[in-house]
């Protein structure tokens, strides 16, 4: 659809998925849009990420040319039980039923694909631009080596610790511990093909998913089968104590951790070498993600971090910069101003959003409940088939279709309420109240209480890593 939007002066702050996504769709429009962003490089960073219909449509609409990116396609979604590996729950992933289909990726490549392609089209994306002042009133940043950007609009993606989000909302806030954390892992693919046992998780692509006490395994292979990726997503037993959000993990402590889970599980963890293991947060609902002027706008996992639960956090991310591409749209068709355009972006975002964001929360206990008479009703619904009330959210059709289905450029998609049962009810509900009342919650903000666990497992290395800030952004909260 040709824009008839007069072009406007963009800047982005941040150059991760989210970023670079918004990039390509603004500046499809014809927008002149810089990307700055504090990493020193964009390099071979991060581990895998899936790429869900609801946002694979909007990528290749901007023009990404997938047959570019080494990938494997998610056919299916495997629930397994944590000890015997008994199926608990497969649903189909059948890319025809949403008109797009479901990748599986390498984030790295990803990233490098969206690089090129924004700056093919003429993007400048500079490193090295750490933005240490804002100046929302002026629409003009200060980075820390004395440059200064002007725009006609700020559009701030600098992840879950934004600096540019208390500034503009006028509060102070800091990510909120979940009391999770997920060990990002990658084995090369021969290894699986070497063993028997492993090799269909190869050759026979899918989303699998081992749910088990305090903790679940998600894996899929990536680069056609080169990588095998698997996201761990498990209770916090002090391995990452203090502020640390970072730190190494090791192959000790990960055997010891699954060792009492399937066979394939543990031989994925003695396959397993060097990984990095994450803290994962979130924040409480925004009141707003514009400033009064209409000059800045919060974007991606500044505004709306997510749990990796639904592997929903940068395809939310290119929703973002679809929806705000179909406001900006109207300010010179329909006669809407920028503020106009950036209120009914956050109107629109903002609802659904929450919903996914609230159902990542649910995922959380639903996914790691110990064997118990509340387990075994999970797994009774689950094995239930298609219907409403399964307690995981892509075990009914309609929410499938409802997440997936969403083209984020039409506004009346976006706008589309969840159908049936919000997250909170349900099986779903009485899991989160039975976690919350045994670990001890507040309101749906889970910390789990895990000293009186600390020491079942070997401490990982406390040494933090010094990453891409580019590319690890929303790491920690999408990567699953």
């Amino acid at each position: 659809m040709p824009s008839t939007t007069t072009p406007l002066n963009i800047l982005i702050i941040g150059a991760g998925l989210g970023g670079l996504s918004t990039a390509l769709a603004l500046g499809s429009d014809g927008h002149k849009c810089t990307i700055i962003d504090a990493a020193p490089s964009f390099g071979e960073a991060g581990a895998g990420i899936r790429i869900p219909p609801n946002s694979s449509r909007l990528l290749m609409r901007w023009g990404l040319d997938f047959e570019k990116i080494k990938k494997s396609k998610s056919e299916r979604y495997h629930f397994l039980r944590w000890d015997d590996g008994n199926t608990l729950l497969e649903i189909p992933f059948v890319g025809k039923d949403y008109d797009a289909p479901y990748y599986l990726v390498h984030r790295a490549d990803l990233h490098s694909a969206l690089l090129e392609k924004v700056e093919s089209m003429g993007v400048p994306v500079l490193p090295r631009k750490k933005v240490v002042e804002y100046d929302f009133d002026n629409k003009n940043v200060t980075c820390e080596d004395g440059t200064n950007y002007s725009a006609d609009l700020l559009i701030c993606a600098d992840g879950i610790k934004s600096i540019a989000r208390p500034l503009l909302t006028g509060k102070e806030d800091n990510p909120r511990d979940t009391g999770d954390v997920a060990y990002r892992i990658l084995i090369p693919g021969e290894k699986l093909l070497a063993d028997p046992e492993l090799s269909e998780l190869i050759t026979k692509p899918c989303t699998t998913s081992w749910c088990g006490p305090d903790a679940h395994l998600v894996g899929y292979p990536i680069r056609d089968g080169e990588l095998y990726n698997i996201v761990v997503c498990a209770t916090n037993l002090s391995e990452l104590p203090g502020e640390e959000w970072i730190v190494k993990g090791s192959n000790e402590e990960l055997c010891a951790r699954f060792a009492s889970w399937d066979t394939k599980v543990q031989k994925l963890c003695k396959l397993s070498e060097g990984f990095l293991k994450w803290r994962l947060g979130d924040l409480q609902e925004l009141t707003r993600w514009s400033n009064d002027a209409g000059t800045a706008v919060l974007l991606g996992d500044s505004c709306h971090p997510m749990l990796p639960y639904l592997a929903q956090g940068a395809a939310q991310a290119a929703e973002d910069a679809a929806t705000l591409r179909a406001c900006i749209r109207k300010i010179s068709g329909q006669g809407v101003t920028l503020k106009e355009a950036l209120l009914e972006y956050e109107r629109l975002r903002k609802p659904r959003v929450t919903t996914v964001t609230k159902f990542t929360r649910t995922h959380q206990h639903i996914l790691h409940i110990p064997d118990s008479s509340l387990q075994r009703r999970r797994d009774a619904a689950m094995a239930g088939g298609d219907h409403e009330d399964s307690p995981v959210f892509w075990g009914w059709r309609e929410r499938r279709l409802w997440l997936f289905g969403c083209d984020a450029e039409n506004l009346e998609s976006v706008a589309k309420p969840l159908p049936g049962k919000g997250p909170g009810e349900g099986l779903a509900g009485e899991v989160v109240e039975e976690a919350e009342a045994e670990k001890g919650g507040d309101g749906g903000w889970v910390v789990r209480n895990v000293q009186e666990k600390a020491g079942e497992v070997v401490q990982g290395v406390k040494e933090v890593l010094g990453l891409n800030g580019g590319m690890e952004k929303e790491g920690p909260y999408s990567a699953a």
